[in-house]
């Protein structure tokens, strides 16, 4: 596992978390895009100056609703993307929970907490074992040799001797002024 592998997990926890904290802070989210919205609609100074005072007293009045709207949201939205990144994680690495038994903790911490802090705080354990263990390997390659690059030529060796037996049986069969052109080329 590296960083890169990880980056969809990252950006959707990411995209999760932001969704989240817009609308835990929409008490002022809500009235600032709904002014927003009405001043680009209405145009003008004198709209503008109206559809922010709109918008300030309906923040204003409806604080209570729109807070308690903003918080289920944040809820809802925080469950769902704890979720999706859940199911990502367990079916793209699976792993990841059976070698390290703290993953497990932070899995269930991404329920009320971050969800990106979740994903790294699961990945980055795994990508400091995997580097350790990806370094040993291409340290024993380095000491033993290349065994593919060993298949590699026992290979070509093979297809060597086998060019050269055809080759032999032609020339046994034809004679060597009577070798037809195709089985030249096949050689």
């Amino acid at each position: 596992m590296t960083w890169k592998k990880a980056l969809p997990e990252l950006c959707t926890s990411g995209v999760s978390d932001a969704a989240r904290y817009f609308f835990l802070l929409f008490w002022f989210f809500g009235p600032a895009l709904a002014g927003l919205y009405c001043a680009v609609k209405v145009g003008g100074t004198t709209g503008a100056v109206l559809c922010g005072a709109g918008a300030t007293a309906v923040g204003y009045f409806a604080a209570p609703i729109i807070g308690a709207f903003g918080t289920i949201m944040a809820t809802a939205v925080g469950f769902a993307g704890w979720l999706v990144v859940t199911v990502i994680i367990l079916i793209k690495n699976g792993r990841v929970l059976k070698e390290n038994p703290f993953s497990t903790l932070w899995l269930l911490a991404g329920i009320g907490a971050s969800v990106s802090l979740m994903t790294w705080r699961i990945y980055s354990p795994q990508i400091k074992k995997d580097k350790a263990v990806y370094a040993k390997w291409k340290k024993e390659q380095e000491q033993n040799g290349d065994p593919l690059a060993e298949q590699k030529q026992r290979a070509a060796m093979l297809m060597q001797a086998r060019v050269e037996n055809y080759s032999a049986q032609a020339a046994d069969e034809y004679g060597e002024e009577e070798i037809p052109e195709e089985v030249r080329e096949a050689a």
